[in-house]
């Protein structure tokens, strides 16, 4: 990052529901994130969301109708972030037109149509940031360092649990007005569900530390076929009960899980271990940090302390995410676009890139193609 841009990027923003009322809009409004980004619309299918966010965020122009936004407003880049099964057109539309483009996670619900981003980005020279942009995070770079440089000897296997009670339940979508009362069916819909919307996080983690997964295997299914928003029943069509495992070759082997269920505070949400014969990395909330253990023999030739110590307590060690920021929701999602409109500003190539993000929608879908047909599968992609 630089300390000061050349000038502001003109965004528009689609897709108005929980993620940009809880967290983009918020963020983009402090003067901070102002002086990179001139938030010039917003769009949503739900007309009286974008004339209501407009008027609140002093937005100058608002959009019922997407293909118009792209036509009309005054913008050079799209953050979609509407529902995961309107991603894929959106970004085409938009690369098509011209924007650069950020999106949010997963990027697609197949392979194929990420396939279909990577080669027309390529095409047109366009800016993509893929969400989640994990690697941005400093405390993770350091976990890939550590491994890379042998701190924990030969890496056998690593664990991640996402686990998490389902969207219907969110505190935010209770009221009753145009911004929150958002309506959370589409999640359990195909395209949705625990995978492509929470494991995405680890799936990126663990790929961005260790590499490309080679191979996966699986076990899924439906586990609460019905729920209930604001006492209506949805009918869930999409699996919110995954196990993952994952081969990286070299017998090297991850389990990555998805749930929409209860949670321990012992694991916590995204917590991922990684266990070497010298040593082994704890990273989550239930021990307050990064916890390292490897030998002093193998710390002293390596430059790094031996026994166990921690770092990366505290607040997350992500860039742009400082002062005001540190206490909106999706923090993470402010920097990727920060980081997005950096790219565009000063002609970067971004880090959270569309070929990673096409590697971990590969490993999803045929980690569900893994499941239902009882046999292992081979991943074609690299990042």
């Amino acid at each position: 990052m630089t300390g000061q841009m050349a000038r502001r990027v003109k965004l528009g923003l689609s897709g108005l529901g929980s993620i940009s009322q809880r967290g983009i809009l918020p963020h983009l409004s402090l003067q901070d994130a102002k002086e990179k980004i001139h938030l010039a619309a917003v769009c949503d299918i739900v007309a009286d969301r974008a004339e209501v966010t407009a008027r609140q965020y002093d937005v100058e122009q608002h959009f019922s109708d997407y293909d118009e936004m792209l036509r009309r407003a005054d913008i050079e880049a799209v953050a979609i972030a509407g529902p995961i099964p309107v991603h894929y057109t959106q970004v085409m539309k938009a690369l098509n037109a011209g924007k650069h483009v950020y999106v949010q996670k997963a990027m697609t619900v197949n392979v194929q149509e990420a396939t279909d981003i990577v080669n027309l980005r390529k095409k047109t020279g366009l800016k993509l940031v893929a969400s989640p942009g994990q690697m941005l995070n400093q405390t993770q770079v350091r976990i890939r360092n550590l491994i890379k440089d042998g701190a924990l000897g030969k890496i056998y296997w690593a664990f991640t649990s996402n686990v998490g009670g389902g969207h219907e339940n969110e505190s935010f979508r209770a009221g009753g007005d145009v911004l929150s009362n958002v309506d959370p069916t589409w999640y359990y819909k195909k395209g949705g569900g625990p995978m492509y919307d929470m494991a995405v996080y680890q799936l990126h983690s663990l790929t961005g530390i260790l590499g490309s997964v080679k191979k996966v295997s699986a076990m899924s299914g439906i586990g609460t076929p019905v729920r209930f928003f604001k006492e209506r029943a949805i009918d869930v069509e999409m699996d919110d009960n995954t196990l993952l495992l994952l081969d990286f070759g070299d017998h090297t082997f991850a389990v990555a899980t998805g749930q929409n269920c209860a949670n321990t505070p012992t694991i916590g949400f995204g917590r991922m271990v990684f266990f070497g014969t010298e040593g082994t990395i704890d990273m989550g909330q239930a021990v307050g940090g990064v916890e390292v253990n490897v030998p002093k023999r193998l710390a002293g030739t390596l430059g790094f302390p031996g026994g166990t110590f921690k770092f990366g307590a505290g607040a997350p060690d992500i860039p742009y995410v400082t002062g005001q920021h540190m206490r909106i929701q999706e923090a993470h999602v402010y920097a990727d676009i920060a980081h997005f409109a950096e790219c565009i500003a000063e002609n970067r190539d971004p880090i959270p890139t569309a070929e990673h993000a096409r590697h971990v929608v590969e490993v999803i879908e045929k980690g569900y193609i893994a499941a239902r047909t009882g046999t292992t599968q081979e991943i074609e992609s690299s990042m």
